[in-house]
């Protein structure tokens, strides 16, 4: 009996895990390269995870004093330095794999609330910039909510002629993803490593091959 109940509440857990929520609340994230005579980033996220999509588990907070405290406490930038970063782009999906990984991630956007005020030094670009950008921004969002609630999904764009570039930005929304679209992905890139690097493995022992039958 303890044993059935140890598997009964393991596989509770696992059905949990993979049948949860990811939640990636942004209740702040701005940035000006004008405003206050310098470049200015700030921005609070929350990662929230809901069990089965409904009880809220865990909560971890994320702004820019926690990670610069974590960025110093493991020497982020040291390590970043002894990165192979050749290498780590190989290793990397190719764009038309990360676009078929986005799909599968099937994200939902749950609110979205964005201004863009933007300039450049010509006043046409300025305007194309801007224009693109609003019926790219139309679309996306089309794609990701289910249902559309005018006070939920709201965005500004706003040309800035002051001859000189200038971009200044808030964003606050509320991101989700389920668990096991991001496990499926997960064994995806995997995979797709381990058979990467077997594949090189032997392209390498057939180069041998060939070197050693000349001698």
């Amino acid at each position: 009996m303890i044993v059935f109940f140890i598997v009964l509440v393991l596989i509770i857990l696992i059905l949990g895990a993979i049948l949860s929520t990811l939640s990636i609340r942004i209740d702040k994230l701005c940035f000006s390269n004008q405003r206050f005579g310098k470049r200015k980033m700030d921005y609070l996220v929350f990662l929230e995870l809901y069990l089965f999509g409904v009880v809220k588990v865990i909560t971890l907070r994320i702004d820019q004093k926690k990670v610069e405290r974590i960025a110093r406490k493991w020497k982020v930038k040291e390590r970043m330095q002894e990165v192979n970063l050749k290498q780590m782009k190989q290793e990397l999906p190719t764009k038309d794999e990360q676009i078929k990984l986005l799909k599968k991630l099937k994200i939902q956007l749950k609110e979205f609330h964005f201004v863009l005020e933007l300039g450049t030094k010509d006043v046409l670009i300025t305007s194309a910039i801007i224009a693109l950008l609003s019926s790219t921004l139309g679309i996306i969002i089309a794609r990701v909510i289910k249902q559309y609630e005018e006070e939920k999904y709201e965005y500004k764009m706003i040309p800035l002629y002051h001859n000189k570039n200038e971009i200044n930005f808030s964003l606050n929304c509320i991101i989700q993803v389920k668990m096991v679209h991001i496990i499926s992905i997960i064994f995806t890139l995997v995979r797709k490593r381990k058979e990467k690097r077997k594949h090189e493995r032997t392209s390498n022992r057939r180069s041998y091959d060939y070197s050693y039958e000349q001698y």
